[in-house]
């Protein structure tokens, strides 16, 4: 499209629109991309719509993968695995980068630094251009996570890892045991359809996948659901799936979906000793009642997961390239823009709700 330039969207006027602007001089510790790949997340389409405000004008994109090009003053560079980096190496990385010294960091909760900076949610400035997937490059912090990207996985798939895949690995993180569990996905959305292929591959006992959707529930079952329910239908449709269980509800209980409805199905059939994982209500949304003698009783837990760490994105990194080829990921990438129709793919993605578009740059 250009040598080096961005898609600059606006949220006054809600346009996205070329800004063609010289590539800055490299700080100390900064490494410059050439983006090869973007998929527009779901928050990338919030912030589009205005259901979520960011600093406008930004770069959005934050799932991306691309090519080392240059790296400052030719330190030496490793990535998380501490292979050594060199130009010329496709990679992906983290959502953010953070200060080693900050107590989040130390904490493994790098993703609520004080010092955080987070790519596409960062406003445009003249000292800060490329920090988005949607311009031909992005400069990389110091603090950044970074990966390189294994041969064995679709390279335009490979930008879903650095969001969802690594949300999904931190949301079992929190799972004390899931091998011999009965599991329930709420939401068979991209996090939805990747948290049940980890379940299955963690050797859960059964895979249960709720959503509205009758073609991504039917989906859900080449990513290792054994079960699936449409929370539009009757309620004993579900109760027929846990009376197969010994504790007559779900081991663990993991909302990839936002939806305040599914979460309180998911609360309704917990097993005693639940654990609950919230990840997808990351917009406003509304309060729910929780009574603490149910939930002392039936010895419940709530744990709460926005983003992920380090450790996170290392995992998801590999189970991708170890089983890439076992579940139909492949699949998600359902339409596919050149950088110069990024407009074009926001209103493709909002009217037709595919998992996910991709940018190729």
């Amino acid at each position: 499209m250009c040598n080096s330039c961005v898609m600059l969207f606006n949220e006054k006027n809600g346009s996205i629109l070329p800004e063609y602007t010289t590539l800055p001089e490299l700080q100390k510790g900064e490494i410059l991309v050439k983006n090869k790949y973007t998929t527009l997340c779901g928050s990338d389409l919030h912030t589009f719509t205005g259901r979520r405000k960011e600093p406008s004008p930004i770069v959005l994109g934050h799932e991306i993968v691309g090519e080392i090009i240059e790296m400052s003053f030719d330190e030496p560079f490793c990535d998380l695995n501490g292979s050594i980096l060199k130009t010329g190496d496709l990679i992906t990385w983290t959502i953010f980068a953070a200060t080693d010294t900050d107590e989040f960091v130390t904490d493994k909760m790098p993703q609520k630094s004080a010092s955080l900076f987070k790519y596409g949610h960062v406003q445009f400035t003249e000292n800060e251009k490329f920090n988005g997937g949607l311009g031909t490059h992005c400069v990389l912090k110091k603090g950044t996570g970074i990966l390189k990207v294994p041969a064995s996985i679709d390279e335009k798939f490979a930008p879903i890892i650095n969001c969802a895949g690594a949300t999904v690995m931190a949301a079992h993180r929190l799972i004390d045991q899931i091998e011999n569990k009965n599991v329930l996905i709420l939401g068979a959305g991209v996090l939805g359809l990747i948290a049940a292929a980890v379940a299955k591959e963690k050797k859960a006992s059964s895979v249960t996948v709720l959503d509205i959707d009758d073609r991504r529930l039917e989906k859900s079952k080449s990513f290792g659901a054994d079960y699936i329910y449409n929370s539009l239908n009757p309620i004993e449709e579900l109760t027929s799936i846990t009376s197969k269980f010994y504790k007559k509800g779900f081991d663990a209980i993991i909302d990839m979906s936002g939806s305040i409805e599914a979460i309180k199905i998911g609360l309704q059939f917990s097993a005693i000793g639940a654990q609950h994982i919230w990840i997808g209500a990351v917009t406003p949304t509304e309060n729910i009642e929780i009574n603490p003698e149910v939930m002392i009783r039936r010895l419940l837990s709530i744990k709460g997961m926005h983003n992920y760490n380090y450790e996170d994105f290392i995992k998801a990194v590999n189970f991708f390239e170890n089983h890439f080829t076992d579940y139909p990921f492949d699949t998600f990438i359902e339409k596919e823009f050149a950088l110069q129709d990024t407009e074009e793919a926001f209103q493709y993605a909002i009217k037709h709700k595919p998992y996910r578009v991709l940018i190729t740059i």
